[in-house]
């Protein structure tokens, strides 16, 4: 027995087939929108080979589409359902569009009338196309209605329309210039028949005010034109400044310089400032003339010049020009004991002065002066140092005068004491409780007075003191004093001259009695003054 399996139908369908069961058997069947046997193939139908208005209806076009198909409305129609697409099985169908309903989509002077699937733009009475034509569709923002006459008139350049005017052909429109401006083309326009402005163009020039006018002691310092409005700015020559008035003119609308008013006056600083103890020399007052400043007889210069200018703020410079009197003798102080120096503040630099020094001199123990000295010098110095020969342990007055420019005797007076050098010396221990010394000042008629100041100290006995003071008056060249001094004891004696002022110190030590112990002395010097004591 030969088993034959009976083929399923319905696995053999296309991919756009259905099975379907008929009389009991399985039939595979195209989809809607294919056509084939339904199981080796099912081609697309082109339903819009029927023909758009068949299948779609009016104002229509029909779109094919894999295995189906939709319509779509012709411009200036619209579906009845309010969608883009539809297929029509539900009855819908494309009725007009009133496009007219859309509020200026004619334009500016025009009017909208509807039409089947379309419409058309007229112009309104008064205006017409320029291309001769009755009706238009609109071309963006473009104006297509042209008012019939001549249009807008002419601009005219610095002027402007005066009263009413039509674009009619005939029609005058009037000009006016505007304020600093004129014309003498003339100011008026005329529509032809030809619908054209005559002429096409007009302008205004600009009124010229010229030159500017000249302005006593003044000179034009910026000049910013000449035409109407311009301005030009004044400025004072040198030596002149402004008294009153605007600086400034303008050219008005008439063609003229309005202004200024400006004054200049001459610059006058008056008399110059007062200097004392000065003489000025000037011959005017006007700006940058000058005064010449001259220290008096007696006085000389000190400051930074010794002239001022009159300046453009009309006054004079300050200056710190200050007349001295004359010093003849300032800052005089002593050096190096015997030397003076001085001063000399004049202002008149390299002028050779001539001093005179008095000079009168005594020692230090004598009442009336013994030396009387004059000389003479003569220097241009500003700072003279002098010298003088002077013996020590003197007491000097100096008078020092000379003669001012002023021929006024000039004279100062200082005091210069010389120190003593050594008014004894050679001191020496003799006899263990005496001294002897050598007097080098003055001759032996002449008595001096010592003072003696004695003080003793034992270093193994600390309690115990000898001092004693006396004095001694003679005439010796070599003098010698004994003292009554303690055994064992260290003593420091003061000798001082006391007209000179000079001092020396001595020390000197006793033997205790004791003849067993060997004789020791030293002697020990030092010279101070009796107010270090």
């Amino acid at each position: 027995v030969v088993n034959r399996s009976v083929p399923d139908v319905c696995a053999t369908c296309h991919i756009h087939a259905t099975c379907h069961q008929i009389e009991g058997k399985s039939v595979c069947i195209c989809n809607y929108g294919f056509v084939g046997n339904g199981r080796t193939h099912c081609q697309d139908k082109d339903e819009c080979q029927i023909g758009a208005t068949k299948i779609c209806g009016n104002h229509t076009l029909c779109h094919n589409t894999h295995g189906s198909f939709y319509c779509v409305c012709l411009d200036g129609y619209q579906a009845s359902n309010n969608n883009k697409t539809f297929i029509p099985n539900d009855g819908t169908n494309c009725t007009d569009v009133d496009e007219c309903e859309e509020s200026g989509l004619c334009g500016h002077n025009a009017r909208c009338v509807n039409t089947e699937g379309s419409y058309k733009c007229y112009c309104n009475d008064g205006y017409k196309l320029e291309n001769g034509k009755l009706s238009f569709h609109p071309d963006g923002n473009a104006v297509l209605c042209k008012e019939i006459g001549c249009g807008s008139p002419p601009e005219m350049k610095h002027g402007y329309i005066v009263g009413n005017y039509s674009l009619l052909p005939g029609s005058v429109v009037h000009y006016e210039c505007q304020e600093g401006f004129y014309s003498n083309d003339g100011k008026v326009a005329y529509c032809t028949a030809n619908e054209t402005w005559e002429p096409a163009t007009l302008s205004c020039k600009g009124v010229d005010c010229g030159v500017p006018p000249p302005v006593l002691n003044a000179r034009p310092a910026s000049v910013s034109g000449t035409t109407y409005r311009s301005e030009v700015t004044y400025n004072c020559v040198h030596g002149y400044l402004i008294a009153s008035g605007n600086r400034t003119a303008v050219c008005n609308a008439r063609g003229q310089w309005d202004g200024p008013d400006l004054v200049c006056k001459e610059i006058d600083c008056g008399k110059p400032m007062l200097i004392p103890h000065t003489e000025m020399t000037w011959d005017s007052s006007t700006v940058w003339s000058r005064v010449y400043y001259r220290c008096k007889e007696g006085y000389y210069f000190n400051g930074d010049r010794n002239f001022s200018e009159c300046t453009m703020d009309q006054s004079w410079e300050n200056i710190t020009y200050i007349c001295k009197e004359e010093e003849l003798f300032s800052n005089l102080s002593i050096f190096n004991e015997t030397c003076v120096k001085w001063q000399r503040k004049t202002g008149r630099l390299g002028v050779q002065e001539t001093y005179t020094f008095h000079i009168l001199g005594r020692r230090w123990d004598e009442k009336m002066f013994a030396e009387d000295v004059v000389f003479n010098i003569s220097t241009s110095e500003d700072n003279p140092k002098v010298c003088l020969d002077l013996n020590s342990g003197s007491y000097y007055v100096v008078n020092i005068t000379t003669i001012s420019s002023a021929n006024i005797t000039v004279s100062v007076t200082v005091a210069v004491q010389t120190k003593v050098k050594e008014a004894f010396n050679n001191v020496l221990i003799f006899n263990g409780t005496c001294l002897k010394w050598w007097r080098n000042v003055r001759g032996a008629d002449v008595e001096d007075r010592y003072s003696f100041r004695v003080r003793g100290q034992r270093w193994y006995q600390k309690d115990f003191l000898h001092e004693m003071t006396f004095n001694l008056t003679t005439h010796k060249q070599a003098p010698e004093v004994c003292f009554d001094l303690q055994p064992g004891t260290n003593y420091s004696v003061n000798i001082s001259m006391v007209a000179l002022n000079f001092s020396r110190l001595v020390s000197m030590t006793t033997q205790i009695t004791d003849n067993s112990f060997p004789q020791v002395s030293w002697l020990s010097l030092r010279t101070s003054s009796m107010s270090s004591w």
